[in-house]
């Protein structure tokens, strides 16, 4: 994915198909129901690090090792 496309999704925000999970410490609970149900539908993209209004904070390196593991 090039910049100018993660740009637009940040912009035009959350939809069916894209989700925008914070992380702060690690995996939120609310990130295995998006998983779920985008298995349930047509599929989707879960953006880590990012705030519900597209701010991209990140995700935190001693979290990352962790997520990448479940």
């Amino acid at each position: 994915m090039d910049s100018n496309t993660l740009k637009t999704i940040l912009k035009i925000g959350e939809t069916v198909a894209v989700e925008f999970k914070r992380c702060g410490n690690g995996i939120e609970s609310d990130t295995y129901d998006s998983v779920c149900s985008f298995l349930n539908r047509f599929g989707g993209d879960i953006f880590m690090g990012v705030m519900d209004d597209g701010t991209v904070n990140g995700v935190p390196p001693k979290a990352a090792s962790d997520m990448v593991k479940n």
